[in-house]
């Protein structure tokens, strides 16, 4: 390569500075990974100090959850034809999912400007807050899990052994988690008019995405709607065991191709831009 064509040519230092940012990035992650008690920690304190004060605290969003899956459960079983017994546990495990899926991605989009005051004030790892934000949101969904033990008590043949593979999927689901929010906590911080775009982005994506009907439906010249959505697979490796049965065959390939290459390219930008986080704030 010429490199008189970009300008000057390269020297150690150039080279030396990207093997130091590089090193600092990785000991940022793992000393993230690391202080997992912290994380917990902030996490819950989250949790507490949003619903301070309140009687039932998170329960108030499965509450509200519970009558909106019985209501539309209730009338769309009737505008698809569907039947009711199996119509219910799908909607309740889609919104479930969705929620945790949406509410994570739209708060990471401020995990770094919310802790602003403990970046500036240094040694902390910036990726710590993503960590805390995954692990709030799943606390505060996690709530919602009632709503399927309701529906499991009134079909119990929903229970069974794929239950098990909730594990694999929710694993696969919070790795992918990790650079999605990475990625967005730091286009976010560096442009503030992102996060309400990510909100109408998203809000728009819940109806292409198969939560409220199921993909068989579609018709063979729009499953790629379904196929190449993310959310889907998302979706799936988590909803599928809810409601005891297996996720479809290419769930866990898809998940997997997503999480290297999504982590490999938040990799490379979190270590362009880590730097830079505490002087956007």
């Amino acid at each position: 390569m010429d490199w008189k064509l970009y300008g000057e040519l390269p020297t150690a230092a150039h080279f030396g500075a990207g093997a130091s940012r590089r090193a600092a990035t990785i000991k940022d992650l793992a000393d993230g990974l690391r202080r997992w008690r912290l994380w917990i920690s902030l996490g819950w304190l989250d949790v507490k100090q949003r619903y301070r004060r309140a009687v039932l605290g998170p329960f108030w969003i499965t509450i509200s959850m519970s009558i909106l899956v019985l209501t539309l459960g209730t009338v769309y079983s009737g505008l698809f034809k569907q039947d009711v017994h199996s119509f219910l546990p799908y909607l309740s495990a889609g919104f479930i999912v969705w929620n945790f899926c949406t509410g994570t991605i739209n708060e990471s989009a401020t995990a770094f400007i919310g802790a602003e005051g403990l970046i500036k004030q240094g040694g902390i790892p910036q990726s710590l807050h993503i960590f805390r934000t995954i692990f709030r949101n799943f606390v505060i969904n996690a709530h919602n899990l009632s709503v399927m033990l309701l529906l499991y008590v009134w079909q119990p043949a929903l229970l069974n052994w794929h239950l098990l593979l909730l594990l694999s999927g929710l694993a696969l689901m919070l790795v992918n988690f990790v650079w999605i929010s990475l990625i967005v906590g730091v286009l976010c911080t560096r442009f503030r008019d992102l996060p309400p775009i990510i909100i109408n982005f998203l809000q728009i994506l819940f109806f292409v995405t198969p939560v409220m009907y199921q993909p068989d439906h579609l018709p063979p010249r729009l499953s790629f709607i379904v196929e190449l959505n993310p959310f889907y697979y998302l979706m799936e490796a988590v909803r599928a065991p809810m409601l005891g049965k297996a996720p479809p065959d290419n769930t866990y390939l898809a998940l997997i191709f997503m999480a290297v290459t999504g982590s490999l390219l938040a990799f490379w930008f979190f270590e362009r831009t880590r730097a830079r986080i505490a002087y956007w704030l």
